[in-house]
């Protein structure tokens, strides 16, 4: 049985620090420059020129143009173009973690299991503690396939998907209409949403797995929970049942625990600062329609939203 031709699809912005490692995995799972599709928003710190050198081709937008899911559905439109089955997304910091997390990827659409699927985020070495706990309790050790019947029980976590490392079935991506464009964020979420809705099955794949996370500050927790209230103000129809109170709690709770089964009761300050901070911004970003977007601008993590 031959294997569906793919394509790796990867919005980059001065991405200088992860190129080596990102093309050294494309190159050991053998992709060719016709499969590796490098949209840069004119980096400037010589990361193109990086990409090329490697082998891999550039495609530059114009830095005012970048948008989460368009750049993404342009991507997309390339790679089919080129005759691509499965669309692979990725971010240019998620950095594979063995040499076989493409297959394991995309082994369950390939089996026809499910049309899309994401990949196990585990933390770098450097992040801190309260990063740790975040990426095992999003991305546990074990994989789960949704369908639209696990709505009911999982509530928001039923549409849990990301775009870190991600692949979907190009034909049923294009059937949905691909991401949605012009929303401040949570095009992957809302892509998942679709899928389900249309009745498709999405898996999340620990076998597949990437190093990627985060140490936020307070002030960028609260800035990107804004965005996160402001993209379910807007939010459609797909993700009704999306209940994500419970959810929050539940992640504070465990989070809690973890911190004191490593003897860390001193970030405890911090657990509730952080929870008080990703609450309330939540809550501000969901009234964004009452606030002058002057201030709009300044809350969000993403302000070029709302030029």
């Amino acid at each position: 049985m031959t294997s569906p031709a793919l394509a790796v699809i990867v919005p980059a912005l001065n991405a200088s620090r992860y190129v080596s490692k990102l093309a050294s995995s494309f190159r050991q799972r053998h992709l060719s420059s016709q499969q590796v599709f490098i949209l840069d928003s004119v980096s400037q710190d010589g990361s193109p020129e990086l990409w090329q050198g490697c082998g891999f081709g550039v495609r530059a937008i114009d830095r005012n143009t970048f948008d989460h899911g368009g750049t993404r559905n342009l991507g997309a439109r390339l790679a089919t173009e080129q005759g691509a089955q499965i669309l692979v997304f990725m971010t240019q910091d998620a950095i594979p973690a063995d040499d076989r997390w493409l297959e394991a990827l995309t082994a369950p659409i390939v089996s026809g299991q499910a049309v899309a699927t994401f990949a196990r985020q585990l933390p770098r070495p450097e992040a801190s503690l309260l990063e740790q706990f975040s990426r095992y309790f999003n991305y546990p050790s074990h994989s789960r396939r949704r369908t639209e019947a696990d709505i009911p029980e999982l509530g928001v976590k039923a549409f849990f998907f990301s775009n870190v490392c991600s692949a979907v079935c190009a034909d049923v991506f294009w059937e949905v209409g691909g991401f949605p464009e012009h929303i401040i964020m949570n095009e992957d979420m809302t892509l998942a949403a679709k899928l389900l809705r249309a009745g498709h099955a999405i898996e999340y794949v620990a076998g597949a797995q990437v190093v990627h996370s985060h140490d936020y500050t307070l002030a960028q927790q609260f800035r990107r929970n804004f965005d996160v209230g402001a993209f379910f103000a807007g939010a459609g129809p797909e993700l009704a049942g999306a209940k994500v109170g419970g959810e929050g709690l539940r992640f504070v709770r465990e989070q809690l625990r973890y911190v004191l089964r490593h003897r860390r009761a001193d970030l405890i300050p911090l657990v509730i600062a952080e929870a008080a901070a990703k609450f309330s911004a939540f809550q501000l970003g969901k009234r964004h329609h009452l606030l002058p977007l002057p201030l709009k601008k300044k809350l969000s993590m993403h302000s070029y939203h709302w030029d």
